[in-house]
């Protein structure tokens, strides 16, 4: 609930406010993950960590058994960690020179964070070690950061970084509400113009009550993990998170099938031998959301991954049923379309 309280004004507040108070949240505890990840791998490489000889190579070659599908299912939390670079895409119409910014911004945020996620990884791996102890350590411990920084600086770091945790987590969750609002704004805009959430607030020249929807739900799904499915704290993040990261999937999915899509298309001719990276992101993506459905997750995680392929199912199962609705989708896309041509 106090991070409600602290989200919500942000979240119908401008986007400029809002990407300043991101800025300042995620830019503070990044670089002080950076700083951490390069005094640990330097105290290792000294001889200072819990395997006297780094095995360096254990951060490039699998070790034995680990397989193809370990590796698929390690790669659904890889993909959890790049989650939310898209977000911009959702602030189009709230940035200048959307087109030229939005793309370079795309392009940085995938790059950066490849970056800072592979020195942060490598930190976490060397740090704990690589024999079965340290493995145990890194899987058990309940805030890897905080863990790993109070192992190798003291317990007065660990809390610097389960704050700084606390911190980005507040931004994760402004950044989701303003993406989604955004997604729902212009949802209703498209399909249902009358509805409360295709409308802007006057007074702040966002979309307030799409803003207030999403807030809600969270709020709600959240007392709902908490109170109907007995889950802590913990497992109420690694719920929605695997939730999220596997519904990512279908959506990135989605993007590869329609960039192969356009390059089907008789504009698309001389580029068609491009098909083989949408072909090979395409079997990669199915893979990975194979692996984890089976074989079965313990566990929630056994029916995650169905809850997820009925979501995303429902939709088109809708529109079987009723093909009004198909209609009216169809007639929102070309508004749409039409509305992009004028910007």
């Amino acid at each position: 609930m106090l991070a409600a309280v602290v989200v919500a004004p942000l979240s119908i507040a401008p986007a400029q406010r809002a990407g300043l108070v991101l800025i300042i949240l995620e830019g503070v505890a990044v670089v002080a993950m950076v700083l951490m990840a390069c005094a640990v791998l330097l105290l290792v490489a000294q001889g200072h960590g819990p395997q006297g000889d780094p095995p360096l190579l254990d951060l490039i070659i699998p070790t034995a058994g680990v397989g193809a599908s370990a590796i698929a299912l390690g790669l659904s939390f890889g993909l959890l960690s790049f989650a939310g670079f898209e977000q911009v895409a959702t602030l189009g119409e709230e940035v200048k020179k959307s087109r030229f910014t939005i793309p370079r911004v795309l392009i940085g945020t995938v790059l950066g964070a490849g970056i800072v996620f592979t020195l942060v990884t490598a930190a976490e791996t060397l740090g704990f070690g690589t024999d079965r102890a340290g493995v145990t350590r890194l899987t058990t411990a309940t805030s890897l950061l905080a863990d790993l920084s109070a192992r190798y600086f003291g317990g007065w770091s660990g809390d610097l970084f389960d704050a700084l945790a606390i911190c980005s987590a507040l931004g994760g969750a402004l950044a989701s509400i303003v993406a989604a609002s955004r997604i729902l704004f212009a949802l209703g805009r498209d399909l249902v113009p009358s509805s409360p959430v295709a409308r802007i607030s006057p007074a702040s020249g966002t979309p307030r009550n799409a803003a207030v929807c999403i807030l809600v739900a969270a709020i709600l799904g959240y007392g709902a993990l908490r109170l109907v499915f007995h889950a802590s704290g913990s497992d109420a993040f690694f719920w929605g998170s695997t939730l999220g990261a596997l519904a990512l999937l279908v959506a990135y999915l989605l993007v590869v099938l329609s960039a192969a899509g356009a390059l089907i298309r008789p504009s698309g001719r001389g580029l068609r031998w491009l098909l083989l990276i949408p072909a090979l992101a395409a079997v990669a993506i199915a893979y990975t959301f194979w692996v984890n459905v089976y074989p079965p997750q313990p566990g929630a995680y056994r029916v995650i991954p169905w809850i997820v392929l009925v979501w995303c199912c429902a939709p088109v199962m809708a529109t079987l049923f009723d093909p009004r609705l198909l209609k009216l989708v169809a007639s929102g896309c070309l508004a749409a379309r039409e509305r992009m041509k004028e910007d």
